[in-house]
């Protein structure tokens, strides 16, 4: 039965990168200052929020089709609200309205801070009135007017919506400026800002004081960061630098890095600094020099293997993992055929690969015709994930017989799964289940231990691999055990 009246429960769900994670997760810490829990079905919610990504067509499907399941919610409890947020409501705008006539408001990305008052406003109002707060497109003003209508919106955090008690997201940029063709960020995000330092390393102290163990920095081309506080200048090593040494922070992470961006002072960060992680996402997209240019990247293939050898001549041990677009206007068979040698040569620990997706809006669907067939563009990330994967496989069989240091995470997903078929717990015993956790490299490591261990770091000696697991068993752990509960890892 439909519930009645204002019970300040809230549901939301989130799709896209780790930004809008890092969003939902500031959005439900601001609305609980108003009172509000959250909940994990819509049913129970008399609030409900969509945090969209608008970067592939799937991603807005997906949302278009849950809000679509609501179309009649109001029907039993008119003091229901449903508003969508993020890059697609930044985006769409009216459209969203057009298409889900039930939606109160709509919230770009820059204006989160206006939720809790909308939400307020759509309650109180005697007649339904359809409502949006974004920021300006990238045409509708000056830099500076158009900057400061996106607002870098970091006050409160929420640790339930954390991947896990012990690890936190920290935005030091918001924006991006590069406009490759094919992307939506530069509108849906804005232009390139990076916060001060001094308010990161504030952040970052806060997080370690709540128990916070590994940060990862965000921003759409993270190493492009720059920000020039009390005179100085300061460059993403220079901050890695600053927040080093907080006490209770033991590992730093940080995505996605733009490739003519990875300067040899932010290598030397990396190798230098123990608590900085050795791993590296930067994202390649594509092996033919043609269509880097069609994709306006601003680099080449071969600017691309200067940087891999800087990477590999300056850290060594350090992982690289990239994206790829297969199936872009106008790709060849031998321009695809590029893409797969670069995959081979570079050999990165993992790649992300998407069929292209025209988005509105974006140079490509107005410059280039979307002329490869899906079943091409199918049968092109097929044959490139197959590649990634054998040598992934390869890779990780290099690790056998080694000891890798890992930051215990969970359970692992299908000790999560089976946990949560098996209603039946013994109380107060703690029994050994299949943990995962992340090696220094960003590997994955799963091995059995007691559950006591989340929230530590254990040295595990590699048994076994698959193309995406190493498998081991512990060698040694820490003395000091974390009181954190056992959650089970989100995807």
């Amino acid at each position: 039965m439909p519930d009645q009246g204002h019970n300040r429960q809230l549901y939301i769900q989130t799709v896209g990168c780790q930004m809008n994670l890092l969003d939902s997760e500031l959005v439900v810490a601001a609305l609980r200052k108003d009172g509000y829990e959250l909940t994990d079905t819509p049913k129970c919610a008399d609030t409900i929020l969509f945090n969209t990504c608008s970067v592939r067509e799937h991603a807005e499907h997906k949302i278009y089709s849950a809000l679509g399941r609501l179309k009649y919610a109001k029907r039993g409890n008119p003091q229901k609200v449903i508003g969508v947020m993020g890059c697609m409501a930044q985006k769409d705008q009216d459209l969203i309205f057009h298409r889900a006539p039930h939606v109160d408001f709509v919230v770009g990305t820059g204006q989160l801070a206006e939720i809790p008052r909308l939400i307020k406003e759509t309650r109180g109002l005697a007649g339904r009135v359809q409502q949006k707060a974004v920021s300006l497109g990238r045409r509708d003003g000056s830099a500076a007017k158009i900057a400061g209508s996106f607002q870098s919106y970091d006050p409160l955090r929420d640790p339930e919506m954390r991947p896990t008690p012990f690890q936190a997201f920290v935005r030091i940029m918001i924006g991006c400026d590069k406009f490759c063709t094919y992307c939506v960020v530069p509108a849906t995000r804005g232009p390139e800002q990076s916060r001060p330092p001094s308010q990161i390393a504030q952040e970052v102290s806060v997080l370690a004081h709540q128990g916070v163990k590994e940060i990862t920095l965000l921003g759409q081309t993270v190493n492009s960061y720059r920000h020039t506080e009390n005179g100085r200048m300061y460059r993403l090593s220079d901050l890695l630098a600053l927040i080093h040494d907080t006490n209770g922070i033991e590992r730093i992470r940080f995505i996605t890095s733009y490739p003519k961006d990875m300067t040899n002072d932010l290598l030397q960060a990396v190798r230098d600094l123990p608590k900085a992680v050795r791993y590296l996402h930067v994202p390649l997209q594509h092996g033919c020099n043609e269509i880097l240019r069609q994709m306006k990247r601003g680099y080449t293939v071969e600017e691309y293997r200067d940087m891999m050898h800087s990477i590999r001549t300056t850290i060594p041990d350090c992982s690289v993992s990239s994206d790829f677009i297969v199936g872009f206007c106008g790709e060849s068979e031998p321009a695809h055929q590029k893409s797969m040698d670069a995959v081979s040569e570079f050999r990165f620990k993992n790649s992300f690969i998407f069929k292209y997706s025209e988005r509105p809006g974006t140079k490509a669907a107005t410059m280039f015709p979307d002329d490869i067939a899906d079943r091409i563009k199918r049968q092109r990330n097929n044959d490139m994930l197959d590649l990634q994967n054998r040598i992934s496989e390869e890779d990780n069989a290099a690790f056998i017989g080694r000891q890798v240091r890992v930051l215990v995470e969970g359970p692992s997903k299908s000790a999560a799964k089976q946990a949560a078929r098996n209603t039946k717990r013994a109380s107060g015993i703690s029994v050994a289940t299949q943990l995962m956790g992340r090696s220094d490299c960003d590997r994955i490591v799963v091995f059995d231990g007691n559950p006591r261990l989340v929230g530590t770091t254990a040295d595990i000696e590699v048994h076994d691999c698959t193309g995406t697991t190493l498998i081991g068993s512990i060698v040694t752990r820490d003395v000091q055990h974390s009181s954190t509960e056992m959650l089970p890892i989100l995807s």
